[in-house]
């Protein structure tokens, strides 16, 4: 039996990371051809040399030369740049993970949709700012989707499982590390303390995010792309343990959870197998762990992340949500490069929505489903918000 060919955009992060620990234990079913990185040449050239794969892709041309020295294999193709993760994109794999951070991922993305059977997407940027789009093609293309956060896996595994009739999801959320804080202790947090998640490792941007609960309204704008969802039919939940990623429940009034140790080898491994099960030997849950678990109601309106996602959705402005993404990456490496405050960072991305929408006014570009002026619009974005927080502070 033909292995299973696999291609990870952002092999050195923490969803590219884990998958290839997944692949290094099921070498008799899959073959990696393709893997790219950002920044991290060195790893990127070690984990060359254990898969030998087809081609990998890094960012700087300038560090073809270091590259072709110090790989084994000399028919490794070697691409750098934009241009490079498209050409990777355009090679067929049966399997494509899409982790590489932001909207860096979205022309990858697309193209790995056109060339590819399944695509597994961690990058949840791209279904905000794109998200009809990437399912108009995956339609178009019959690719399959699957969810790679551990919150839309969750719903979903559920939803395979179930023909009842969906009434609502909940998307769980630790609260993150400042959960219950005043806006006085808040307006005191430090970069060190907000990339500290109580329950989960991630890199530095999704764990502000998760602090200030953008992370969960980006998540709900996923979810509504994703499941093919209104915007009341999705629900946030206070979940501290993080054990319940995801919850269902249905017009009978009954409810389906999907519980778990939270970490992302679950649902990597989940995808990479699908349609097929797969054994977990890794005792990491047991019954116990279920004990003492708490869900608690939220009120939307005092978290300023998820009410700027709410009215957004309800205004069903799909260039706002292009503007939400683009300005919050911006403002969020600004607190990182401790140019803002924590609490800046949210008005940061209120003024930038205002600001740019004001620029664009009413004009008829199709900014949901073209590349092209998605691209535009998050460029513009960009530029715009880091003219802003100059400005400003």
């Amino acid at each position: 039996m033909s292995k299973i060919s696999i291609s990870i955009f952002g092999s050195t992060g923490s969803v590219g990371s884990t998958a290839l620990n997944i692949i290094r234990n099921n070498l008799d079913l899959f073959d990696v051809k393709i893997l790219t990185a950002n920044n991290s040449v060195d790893e990127l050239i070690l984990l060359a040399n254990e898969f030998n794969p087809e081609a990998i892709c890094f960012t700087r041309k300038s560090d073809l030369k270091k590259v072709k020295n110090k790989i084994n294999s000399k028919k490794i193709n070697l691409y750098f740049g934009p241009e490079g993760l498209i050409q990777c994109a355009k090679l067929k794999t049966d399997i494509v993970i899409a982790g590489i951070v932001g909207l860096a991922g979205l022309n990858p993305l697309i193209e790995s949709i056109k060339n590819s059977k399944k695509v597994c997407i961690a990058n949840k940027e791209c279904f905000v700012s794109a998200g009809a789009l990437v399912m108009n093609e995956a339609k178009k293309y019959n690719t399959k989707i699957l969810p790679l956060d551990s919150e839309h896996s969750a719903i979903f595994q559920i939803l395979e499982q179930s023909n009842n009739s969906l009434k609502e999801i909940y998307l769980t959320a630790s609260g993150g590390p400042f959960y219950g804080y005043s806006e006085e202790e808040l307006a005191k947090v430090k970069v060190e303390d907000a990339v500290k998640n109580p329950n989960w490792n991630m890199g530095k941007k999704i764990s502000v995010d998760s602090a200030t609960l953008m992370n969960k309204g980006l998540e709900i704008i996923e979810a509504k792309h994703l499941f093919n969802l209104n915007e009341n039919e999705i629900k946030v939940v206070i979940h501290r343990q993080s054990i319940a990623h995801g919850v269902v429940s249905f017009k009978d009034n009954t409810f389906m959870a999907s519980f778990g140790h939270p970490d992302m080898s679950h649902p990597i491994k989940y995808a990479l197998f699908y349609p097929n099960n797969y054994n977990n030997f890794e005792n990491k849950m047991n019954i116990d762990r279920l004990n003492n678990l708490t869900f608690e109601s939220i009120e939307e309106e005092e978290y300023h992340a998820l009410r700027l996602v709410r009215a957004i959705l309800k205004s069903e402005s799909k260039e706002k949500c292009i503007i939400l993404n683009s300005s919050n990456e911006i403002a969020v490496e600004a607190f990182l490069n401790k140019k803002i405050s924590f609490l800046d960072i949210l008005v940061v991305v209120e003024e930038s929505i205002e600001y740019v929408s004001s620029l664009i006014g009413n004009k008829s570009l199709n900014y949901g489903d073209n590349l092209d002026n998605i691209l535009y619009l998050d460029k513009l974005s960009r530029q715009k918000t880091g003219e802003l927080i100059n400005l400003r502070f």
